[in-house]
């Protein structure tokens, strides 16, 4: 496979795992938020696993993003000018950023003055300032000073941002390979150690570990992907496919929790991260059943809306709450036909974003 050819199985992965985020943050909504338990709705406890670690797509999303980095600008950032590399990653976002952000704001208005706004900061003008540029959580101030941006989803923009251009200094210092592959481990040990230290050094949280280290993880992959034959390539893919389907057996018995809790829930996060997000990654691209099945056209058109749907599903789920409790709470949104309308109807809003932001000349690359 050259390493120019697009790669439409990891296009298909991340519309998967953009339906994976949405169920994620409609249970944080609409049960956590709220202080109540996934008893709360009689179809949801069966599903608990999968509204609980489907936050751990997102890492999935960061380490594609990471490994089509590399895979597209590899051999040219070498000769890229700075202005040509940052205004594809964030000066066409700036306009998106702010359309999306300020909607935000105005919800997060709202549920204060209504009483929705459970354990929400009351927005400040530097918390809108820095979300509206894309600058605040894992760049230069601690959740301690910004607390979490208006939009609760723009930290994964913010600090995909900030890995696009650490790519571009690694790009220009690793024209050698090994200081190239050098400088990307020290970028994933480093996001390790700011993660580990999450509880302790709200500083070092606010740089959130785990997108550094699968992005720069999902590099290395790439550079993997370029330099090794296939037959060694397919070998260590079915490797890691074995492990995490013997894993999920093993828990079909066991339990999760009785697997991690001894130990912490970060074990689970490091085995996400560093056996099946990479593990997924790379049967995308070599094993011919899953690149096939990941390449048809309904995850292509999903995945290519994905950018859309993480930047508006939060504030679509806001709505669908306010609006309700506007009307006096009518409708039970933890039913079963609710979150399938609410998840539903999150498309054809990403669509007219990503059609605005077309007309607009803004093309939203963030997830690229």
């Amino acid at each position: 496979m050259h390493h120019k050819e697009k790669i439409n199985s990891i296009t298909g992965l991340r519309g998967i795992a953009c339906l994976f985020i949405v169920c994620y943050h409609y249970s944080c909504l609409f049960i956590g938020d709220r202080g109540l338990s996934y008893d709360a709705a009689a179809w949801m406890p069966p599903l608990k696993y999968l509204f609980e670690y489907s936050k751990n797509a997102v890492e999935l999303f960061f380490m594609a993003a990471g490994f089509l980095t590399a895979w597209n600008y590899r051999q040219s950032i070498a000769g890229m000018s700075f202005s040509s590399y940052f205004s594809k990653h964030y000066g066409k976002l700036i306009g998106a950023s702010a359309a999306v952000n300020l909607w935000a704001l105005l919800n997060a208005l709202i549920r204060n003055q209504i009483g929705l706004a459970a354990g929400l900061n009351q927005p400040t003008l530097l918390r809108t300032v820095l979300s509206v540029l894309m600058v605040n959580t894992g760049w230069f101030t601690s959740y301690s000073q910004t607390q979490l941006p208006i939009n609760s989803t723009m930290w994964f923009i913010d600090v995909l941002l900030l890995c696009y251009l650490l790519y571009f200094v690694i790009g220009k210092l690793g024209k050698q390979s090994s200081v190239y592959v050098g400088l990307c481990i020290t970028m994933v040990v480093i996001g390790w150690v700011c993660l580990e230290h999450s509880p302790r050094l709200p500083f070092l949280w606010s740089f959130d570990g785990r997108g550094y280290a699968t992005f720069f993880l999902g590099i290395l992959l790439a550079e993997f992907q370029m330099s090794v034959q296939e037959k060694q390539r397919k070998r260590l893919t079915a490797f890691l496919g074995c492990f995490i389907v013997a894993f999920f057996l093993f828990h079909s018995v066991v339990g999760f929790e009785k697997v991690f809790d001894p130990f912490g829930t970060m074990n689970y996060v490091r085995y996400f991260e560093f056996v099946v997000a990479p593990g997924l990654l790379l049967a995308a691209v070599n094993l011919p059943p899953v690149t096939r099945f990941l390449s048809r056209e309904p995850f292509l058109w999903l995945g290519a809306l994905s950018s859309a749907i993480y930047y508006v599903h939060n504030n679509c789920m806001e709505d669908y709450m306010i609006l309700n409790s506007l009307a006096g709470e009518p409708f039970n949104l933890l039913s079963c036909p609710a979150f399938l309308m609410i998840l539903v109807s999150v498309i054809p809003v990403a669509m007219v974003y990503r059609m605005l932001a077309s007309m607009a000349g803004k093309r939203d690359g963030s997830l690229r």
